[in-house]
């Protein structure tokens, strides 16, 4: 055992190592190899005299599926090396099984017949296991919740995620609901399409649908940044949730809502705010940070694969493509698509998915799986075929350290320049004749090389700003050309700069246009020298526009007398031309500007009202505000009363007949009393008015005769109803 720990700990450091190599990330790699050095540590120190003890865990690593064998592997994040296994319950080998891992739990179902079984991750054993009896659930888990869903039966079912039963009868859902995830809070969202809805289990319990699509829509949930996210990929919108309902909604273009919702693929969660769209059949891509509100639009050679939801880590989104078990790769930051990732060894699905900021790569139900960093650095891991750890025997204790233990089926190799290292050292040769003295060849010249053709331009990736659209491309292959110049700016656009140098950067920004129009661009490279001019395919089709942000400083003033007021705001950061859906008591509206006016309403009660946003990018948050139209209270001195020897009735009605007496105040007395406001009654025989007030003296709420109070004169004194 001691000799095993230094050698995963050797290979442990070089992968650290690795992260700090000049295209890494320094501060990630300096965190790395100072985390693993403590690992390390810990592993000599107790790996002495502990030989049969088998340490919990790594921290950084996930569960993965290996279907065929009826088994889970670990994996380690830093190394790719397969840190421990669990058997399966029997029977369980060769069916589809899937994963829900949420902190110290992880369970697992067998979809084929519906038990989960929960891991022991100490012991490396199937712990509890419970059978929940059909074919095709959705086992989802987050927070302290976990629960099945089923589909088929359109219900919902808590369970203990310790022992896997059933905490909870079924709850119905109404509908047949598509595929469930739980966010940051430990909500759980659960879509029906047939209704256009959204349904929330906050705390365990069944919330108020959210309505967010027609019936019938196609939609998708994603947990983008820990927030809930819902694709109507039927309207090529995509709306970010709250229990409270929609709190922003993207357009996510023309090339989206043109395709086959079928076809338009979102994953089921990402790291970040932003969240990849792909239309498969077109190759259309939309990425959409739901935090800024920018988008960014490409198209990706898609002809001849089979994708999958696409997934975002870092600067690169990551396409799963079926035909081949592998992944297609573009790179955000070089707008160009970079070389793919071989995953497995031929054809078929893989699950995707970013746990400890790293995209794991599954197959399955089959052997290949792969882990891959922000910087795009691929570990890969073999699920089989290892000599890492599984059950525990009776006589096995724990070590409480967080080293990760099991076979180095993935050691890393020493790093370049290392102890031991068999590559070139940075910046060394890496082949050719070694030769001694200075290295000069002899011999005769080779072959002139033939001068280099001028070539295209990458495809632009075209991402919409605030009033502007920035173009970004791949340099063109080839012949070096004197320029690059954007084509496709519509009258009224001005285009910066007017050209772009051979070395770059290679950077267009668009502005002007109107956020109604969508615009498409290209990229020439001019070569000059009687060469021809090489044109780039054409940009995927933009706005100049965003989607906006909330309404700023909401305010609702009553009108004087009550009955109405006016609701105002100030416009969204950013500028731009919005128009305002304004919901409230009289229903919804729409203006241009930043205020609305009611009339016509009921006096004492307070009046909800929220404004929102929209242009042709999408729509943001909404505001709110109240507008209170409960009459202010007055105190005013009771008139006429000085000649009135007898008390003065206050009566629980309007009325000088009915209701009866509440109280009464004193007569030959003037002092000042608290009038809610004024209604219309009966007129008492011996006063000149139908008006009453209704006041409130010393605790006694009623009605007084306005004769004693003229409040009908008093514009301050508002109307009760």
């Amino acid at each position: 055992m001691p000799g095993f720990r230094q050698r995963y700990a050797a290979a442990l450091l070089a992968a650290a190592w690795e992260r700090l190599r000049p295209t890494g990330n320094r501060v990630t790699g300096y965190v790395a190899v100072c985390a693993v050095g403590a690992l390390v540590g810990t592993s000599l120190a107790v790996g002495a005299g502990a030989s049969d003890a088998r340490p919990r865990l790594a921290d950084i690593g996930a569960w993965l599926a290996a279907g065929e064998k009826g088994e889970v592997v670990h994996a380690h994040g830093l190394t790719g090396a397969v840190d421990g296994r669990a058997v399966l319950p029997a029977g369980t080998a060769g069916h589809p099984v899937s994963v829900a891992q949420d902190g110290d739990t992880t369970l697992v179902l067998d979809e084929r017949t519906g038990r989960v079984v929960r891991i022991d991750t100490a012991q490396l054993t199937a712990a509890q296991s419970a059978d929940h009896g059909a074919a095709g659930l959705q086992l989802v888990s987050g927070g302290a919740y976990a629960y099945v869903v089923d589909p088929a039966r359109g219900t919902v079912q808590r369970i203990d995620p310790a022992l896997t039963t059933a905490e909870s009868p079924p709850v119905e859902l109404g509908g047949r609901p598509g595929p469930a995830v739980v966010d940051g809070e430990g909500t759980l969202w659960v879509p029906l399409p047939g209704s256009g809805t959204v349904v929330p289990f906050a705390g365990g319990r069944k919330g108020t649908a959210v309505k967010v699509a027609e019936a019938g829509h196609e939609l998708t949930l994603t947990v983008a940044d820990g927030r809930p996210v819902v694709t109507d990929r039927t309207a090529a919108a995509m709306k970010v949730l709250t229990a409270k309902g929609v709190r922003g909604t993207f357009d996510l273009g023309d090339a989206i809502a043109g395709a086959d919702p079928a076809g338009v693929l979102v994953p089921a969660g990402t790291d970040g705010s932003a969240v990849p769209v792909l239309a498969s059949d077109s190759g259309d891509l939309v990425v959409v940070d739901v935090r800024s509100g920018h988008t960014l639009r490409v198209r990706v050679p898609m002809r001849g694969h089979e994708a999958g939801a696409p997934q975002l880590l870092g600067k690169r989104v990551y396409i799963p493509d079926e035909s081949t078990g592998g992944l297609l790769v573009y790179d955000t930051a070089l707008s160009a698509s970079a070389a793919p990732v071989r995953v497995t060894d031929g054809p078929g699905e893989l699950e995707l998915f970013v746990r400890d900021g790293l995209l794991w790569v599954n197959d399955p139900d089959g052997a290949g799986a792969a882990v891959i960093d922000a910087d795009g650095e691929v570990r890969h891991i073999g699920k089989y075929g290892t000599d890492a750890p599984s059950a525990r025997g009776p006589g096995d204790e724990p070590v409480e350290d967080s080293v990760p233990t099991g076979g180095p089926a993935a050691e890393a190799p020493p790093r370049a320049g290392a102890p031991g290292a068999t590559g070139p050292a940075p910046g060394a040769p890496s082949g050719g004749p070694s030769g001694g003295g200075s290295g000069e060849t002899s011999g005769p010249p080779g072959p002139t090389r033939p001068e280099p053709e001028p070539g295209a331009p990458g495809s632009p990736q075209a991402e919409s700003r605030s009033g502007a659209i920035r173009i970004t491309f791949a340099k063109a292959l080839g012949a070096a050309p004197k320029r690059y110049v954007l084509k496709g700016a519509a009258p009224g656009q001005t285009v910066a700069p007017d050209g772009v140098g051979p070395d770059g950067p290679f950077a267009f920004e668009v502005r002007g246009g109107s956020c109604e129009e969508q615009y498409s661009f290209t990229v020439v490279a001019e070569y000059g020298g009687g060469r021809p001019d090489k044109e780039s395919a054409p940009s995927a089709f933009a706005r100049p526009c965003v989607a906006p942000g909330a309404p700023r400083g909401l305010t609702a003033t009553p009108a004087q007398g009550g009955h109405g007021g006016t609701v105002s705001w100030q416009a969204p950061e950013g500028g731009g031309s919005v128009t305002y859906m304004v919901s409230g008591p009289d229903g919804t509206a729409r203006t241009t500007e930043p205020a609305y006016a009611y009339g016509k309403l009921e006096n004492g009660y307070p009046y909800s009202v929220s404004v929102t946003a929209s242009n042709a990018a999408g729509t943001g948050a909404a505001v709110f505000g109240t507008l209170n139209l409960v009459p202010p209270r007055q105190e005013l001195p009771v008139k006429n009363n000085m000649n009135n020897p007898d008390r003065l009735i206050i009566r629980n009605e309007p009325s000088h007949t009915h209701g009866g007496r509440a109280g009464s105040m004193p007569g030959m007395w003037e002092g000042p009393v608290t009038v809610h406001c004024k209604t219309k009654g009966t007129k008492p025989p011996s006063v000149d008015t139908d008006i009453w007030a209704r006041v409130t003296y010393e605790g006694i709420n009623g009605y007084v005769s306005d004769h004693f109070f003229d409040s009908r004169d008093n514009s301050d004194v508002w109307d009760c109803t």
